[in-house]
Formats: structure tokens, C-alpha cells, sequence
């Protein structure tokens, strides 16, 4: 099924949301929003929905039945990690260079770490008392599902319960939406993809670091451009029905140093790995090198299980890592300077955190050529 398509059908199926959660009686609001999350995922992956409504009924069994088993709970989140691990290992590979990958489950990368989070807030004891309706609304929010936001099961029960109708807020929806569809249609698709990639598809060609160089930075700007446009709808269709989702993206490409850089891209994502990765890991080896090195390592090998992806995490947490140690010793001698050099300094600083990050990407595709054995 072609992206055109799947767009499509997620604005239909969420505007039909949209409707259903504001005319059905209050208590059947949620259940109707659910429906709508399966029938998008019906309509374009049934395994997806399978997979999804399975792990829903578990996790919630396992933490109404099971809370205070503390080794159920974690054979519920090793069951969820595994399941996920093997679809990524034996799914179907598409595509070529650093753009190639395994097709998931639609939404499946997202939907498993909310999962992941409810039972880990299960595990500390951090989730109110809720119905089951409730709990798969969340997990079958339909604009969240293909891309995320990956968003938090205590605020969506907070917006759940306060859902009012806010004039402001649902204007705002709609502005939403509209961004991200002109960021998807009209600068991702046309722009990006049929002007920007073709204007440089001799660079992207050549033989060594030039072809590799054009090839990561078109394909960071694509996935910027798309990711964040997927995020403004569903962002604005959760908005259209009440709730606050969490945001996404805060211009990455403003960035000053490789720290920033992750509190601006893909927050959702960065402030998942945070809470359950980097601070049980910071708890337990009382090394902060050592928790940035596995909170970006497993957000690599999340995004592909594969030798290229577990070296670009490390490549992520190490320059996070240097980025510290640096700004530790050079204390506020860049705020001392004069302001010429300071804004100069900010602008070289954001190149070279943009450049770095491009070139994470041109160091994923360099390796699968080596493997690959293409020059």
C-alpha cells in the first residue's frame, strides 16, 4: 500500500474519530475512538492490528491481575522486546542505501514501546486506577498510530477525564493539521522528493564521500520533513478531540551541540529513552558515559536491528558523551566573549551539530557498502 494512500485513510479514519468522540454519549466516546484506531489498522495491516490488540489485552490482564507479581511484569515487557526483535529480524527488507530497512506492522515500532511504558509504570507502581475502554483508547488512538507521538498513558487518561469542548484548542487542531499536510504533501513529496533529490541525483551518485555526503543529507531532510509532518496531524487530530499530545519535533536544525540536538528531535522518542533506559542505567552503573551509551544504542538498534544502527547509536552516545566532557572544562569561556564571536561561535556550533548528525547517516551507508561489498 503506497504512503498517499495511508495518508488517506488516516485522515479519514481520524476525522471519523473526531465526529464520533464529540456525538456519542459521553461513555461510549472512547470505545468509539478505539474502533476507529482498528479500522485504520485493519484497513491497511491486519497482522498489525492482531499484534496490537493482543499485547493491549495481555499487558492489561498482566497488570490487573499480576501487579503485584513484579516477574510477571517482566516477562510481559521481555515477551513485548522479543516479539519485537523478531519481527525486525525476519520482516520483509525493502529498499537501497541508507533508506533500506525492514517493513514492520504498521505503527509497530510505536505501539510496542507504549506497551513497554505501561508495564514499566505498572511495575512502580505509577498508573491510576482505569477501565479497560480506556486503556485501549489510548493504544488505538488513531492519529498516534502510524508514526506516534509515542505519548504517555497518564495524560491521555488526564485529557480523557477534563475533555471539554475548547474552541481555541480545536482551531488549533485544524491549523495543525494543515501544516503537516503541507509539509507532507507540498515540501516533502513535491519539493524534496521531485525537485531537491533530483536537482541533486548526479552528487548522490558519485563514487565515494560526495555521493555518500548528498545521499545522508537529502534523506535527513525527507525524514525530517515527512516525520514531522505525520506528527503535526496526529498532534492535530488528538487536539480536534480533546487531547495534548506530546510534540515531537522543536527545529532540531537549530541546534547548538549533539545535547540539544536530542531534546529537540523526536522528543517523544529521546524522553522515552530517558525515563526507561538512561536513568535505570545511570542508577546502576553511576556512569553517565555508560547510560548515554545505552539509552543510544537501544534507540538505534529500535529503529533497525542490524551492525550499522548499533554503531550509529554508539556514534550518537559517544558524541553526547565528548560533547559533556567538553562543556565541562571550557565552563562559561564562550559566554565571556565578545558578542560578534559569541553569535558566531552559535552558528558555527549549529553547523557542526547538524553536519554531525547528517553524517551519521552517511557513516550507516558507508558500512552497508562495505558489507554489501559496493563501491
Amino acid at each position: 500500500m503506497d504512503d498517499q494512500h495511508v495518508l488517506q485513510l488516516l485522515l479519514e479514519w481520524s476525522g471519523l474519530a473526531v465526529v464520533l468522540s464529540w456525538l456519542l454519549p459521553s461513555r461510549w466516546q472512547v470505545i468509539g475512538i478505539a474502533l476507529c484506531g482498528a479500522g485504520l489498522l485493519a484497513s491497511v495491516s491486519a497482522l498489525s492490528l492482531a499484534v496490537l490488540a493482543s499485547g493491549t489485552v495481555l499487558t492489561f490482564l498482566v497488570q490487573r491481575h499480576a501487579a503485584a507479581n513484579k516477574a510477571a511484569i517482566v516477562i510481559g515487557i521481555v515477551g513485548i522486546v522479543v516479539a519485537f526483535m523478531l519481527f525486525m529480524a525476519f520482516g520483509e527488507r525493502v529498499g537501497a542505501g541508507i533508506g533500506s530497512g525492514v517493513v514492520l506492522p504498521m505503527g509497530m515500532a510505536f505501539y510496542s514501546l507504549r506497551l513497554v511504558h505501561y508495564l514499566l509504570e505498572s511495575y512502580k507502581g505509577g498508573l491510576r486506577a482505569h477501565t479497560f475502554a480506556e486503556y485501549i483508547g489510548y493504544q488505538l488512538l488513531p492519529s498516534a498510530l502510524p508514526v506516534g507521538p509515542i505519548h504517555r498513558f497518564d495524560e491521555f487518561l488526564r485529557d480523557l477525564r477534563r475533555r471539554r469542548w475548547d474552541a481555541a484548542l480545536f482551531s488549533g487542531g485544524l491549523e495543525r493539521i494543515l501544516h503537516g499536510l503541507v509539509k507532507i504533501v507540498v515540501i516533502g513529496n513535491y519539493l524534496v522528493v521531485e525537485k531537491l533529490a533530483v536537482a541533486l541525483a548526479a552528487e548522490m551518485a558519485s563514487p565515494g564521500i560526495t555521493g555518500i555526503y548528498f545521499t545522508a543529507l537529502v534523506f535527513w531532510i525527507k525524514l525530517y520533513v515527512l516525520f514531522g509532518g505525520y506528527s503535526d496531524i496526529a498532534i492535530g487530530f488528538g487536539a480536534l478531540m480533546g487531547f495534548r499530545l506530546r510534540e515531537n519535533f522543536n527545529w532540531p536544525m537549530l541546534s547548538r551541540n549533539i545535547g540539544d540536538f536530542w531534546h529537540r528531535w523526536h522528543m517523544s522518542l529521546s524522553s522515552w529513552c530517558r525515563d526507561y533506559v538512561f536513568t535505570p542505567a545511570l542508577s546502576l552503573t553511576r556512569s553517565h558515559v555508560l547510560a548515554v551509551l545505552a539509552s543510544m544504542v537501544v534507540l538505534g538498534l529500535w529503529h533497525q536491528l542490524s551492525l550499522r544502527y548499533l554503531i550509529w547509536g554508539g556514534y550518537h552516545g559517544m558524541g553526547i558523551a565528548v560533547y559533556r566532557w567538553f562543556d565541562e572544562r571550557s565552563g562559561n569561556f564562550f559566554a565571556r566573549l565578545p558578542k560578534p564571536l559569541r553569535w558566531a561561535w552559535r552558528g558555527c556550533a549549529t553547523v557542526l551539530t547538524l553536519h554531525f548528525v547528517i553524517f551519521s547517516f552517511a557513516i550507516t551507508s558507508a558500512i552497508e557498502r562495505m558489507i554489501l561489498g559496493v563501491s
